[in-house]
């Protein structure tokens, strides 16, 4: 079962022999605990996502309503268009809507089911009497580049479909998907990027094939070179933080078994508010040791083929 607020703090408790709640307020006990989640997915970067690149359709935006409409016109979805191949719908879930019709003309849609797996979806409308009616669907929030913009932070990204993730703090690599193929970027420096990249900024648009980094944390963001020609999507191996939590049905994004260090640094913190620096050390040390532990436990080595080498030829 995954941990809850109350197993961390009962944890704690323990550790500083204070079921009765005598030494530390249950609020600062709350508050080192969500430090001591923090400071795991920093050190063990084990809350690791790739940001999404296709979503849900949560709407429509009406070009034209068109006129002469019933009341019940027929608004078809295309088939998701890229499907992700990650559960719980690896090919994609077909989306579904409904027209809102005023005085003859489509004034918006309901989203009766905004299915998955959705990159450039469109709309058809049929009806025995209308006419002339454009409506493009709306899409949740994709991590994509956006034609004309070189500057993207990490707060741009969508982390709604990651329960408990509160905010990139660290990417690995970015991915641009161009042409059926998924290729990541180089990664300069912004001294180098400013000094010998960026000096042709505004020369052209194409497909970016150069980023760097500027600025560090959850204020992090990205600068692209060649600038966006049009919309490409993204895609991050992002390391992030956790939501606090604040009750017992927040959700723990950090998994198992690291769950298992949280008590001993949110026991170091107490001990340190109470000034007993000698228990403050000792849980710092049964920290570390089992953060090391379970990173190293979680780590295992492969071989990348247990064949040996691959192929023929002399």
């Amino acid at each position: 079962m995954p941990m809850t607020l109350h197993d961390y703090l009962s944890d704690v408790q323990t550790f500083l022999a204070d079921s009765s709640q005598e030494m530390l307020d249950p609020q600062d006990i709350i508050k080192y605990v969500n430090r001591a989640r923090r400071e795991i997915a920093i050190r063990t970067q084990c809350i690791r996502v790739l940001t999404p690149i296709t979503g849900a359709v949560i709407g429509g935006s009406v070009v034209s309503g068109g006129s002469g409409y019933s009341s019940s016109p027929t608004i078809t979805l295309t088939s998701p268009d890229f499907p992700s191949g990650q559960g719980p719908y690896p090919n994609g879930s077909q989306g579904s809507v409904t027209a809102v019709v005023s005085g003859g003309s489509i004034t918006g849609v309901n989203v009766v089911y905004g299915g998955a797996g959705y990159w450039q979806p469109s709309f058809s409308i049929t009806d025995a009497t209308g006419t002339g009616a454009t409506v493009t669907p709306t899409l949740s929030t994709i991590n994509q580049l956006s034609q004309g913009k070189e500057v993207y932070n990490f707060s741009d990204a969508d982390l709604s479909p990651f329960p408990g993730v509160s905010s990139i703090y660290a990417i690995q690599s970015v991915s641009i998907l161009y042409s059926g193929f998924r290729y990541s970027l180089m990664c300069y420096s912004f001294s180098t990027y400013q000094a010998l990249i960026r000096i042709w900024d505004n020369s052209w648009q194409y497909v970016p094939c150069v980023v760097a980094q500027y600025g560090q944390g959850t204020n992090g963001s990205f600068y692209m070179y060649p600038i966006p020609s049009q919309a490409y999507q993204m895609e991050w191996d992002a390391y992030c933080l956790p939501q606090d939590l604040i009750t017992d049905l927040s959700v723990e994004a950090l998994p198992d078994p690291w769950t298992d260090a949280v008590a001993y640094w949110a026991a170091h913190l107490c001990y340190l508010s109470l000034q007993n620096f000698n228990a403050a050390k000792f849980y710092e040390d049964m920290f570390n040791r089992r953060c090391l532990g379970y990173s190293n436990a979680a780590r295992v080595s492969r071989a990348v083929n247990m064949y040996g080498r691959y192929g023929g030829g002399t």
